[in-house]
């Protein structure tokens, strides 16, 4: 390539480096800018976590449960902050609160006389495991667990129904989201 005309051999010489320099400066522009974009696309990105707050009402039609248990009508309302999850059950005149921090450690509480409750909950994908249970520690046998609930949570693309699948006995409750009134 030459230098435009009217250009002295001083700047002839000076425009043959620049085009010179401006190729490799190009092509390691473009170089950086792939691998920029292969390591955004290699890094796991932190997927979003399902919003399973609202009122949910169990769906005895669409649940499974063992031929010989009998559904009661239930209510689940459950409020996520990101950080916590709080699930207040209702059913036969009766209710229950669960409170889970979903960072996949064990919460454990004394409640005295050597028993302990706990929790733990995480995040796989969308889908929310929890883990509730009792232990007792008495001299002479160590700690034993004396109940383990473990369950899943999810949520359907629509976020209109809430499944919940139960390990021991194995259920799988179906929820409809009851819209606000």
């Amino acid at each position: 390539m030459t230098a435009p005309p009217g250009a002295t051999a001083l700047t002839e010489s000076h425009y043959k480096l620049l085009l010179m320099l401006r190729r490799p400066a190009r092509f390691v522009l473009l170089v950086a800018a792939v691998f920029v974009m292969a390591s955004l696309a290699a890094t796991p990105q932190e997927e979003a976590k399902p919003d399973l707050t609202g009122t949910w009402v169990l769906n005895p039609a669409k649940s499974k449960v063992p031929k010989k248990v009998a559904l009661d009508p239930e209510t689940v309302v459950i409020k996520y902050d990101g950080a916590s999850i709080t699930i207040a059950f209702s059913f036969s005149g009766k209710q229950q609160l669960d409170t889970f921090v979903a960072d996949g450690k064990e919460h454990a509480q004394n409640v005295g006389s050597g028993g302990q409750l706990y929790s733990k909950a995480q995040w796989k994908k969308s889908v929310l495991f929890t883990q509730t249970g009792g232990r007792v520690t008495a001299a002479g046998i160590g700690t034993a667990d004396i109940l383990t609930d473990k369950q899943r949570w999810s949520i359907s693309p629509d976020g209109l129904v809430l499944t919940r699948e139960l390990e021991d006995p194995k259920e799988i409750l179906v929820y409809d989201k009851r819209h606000a009134e």
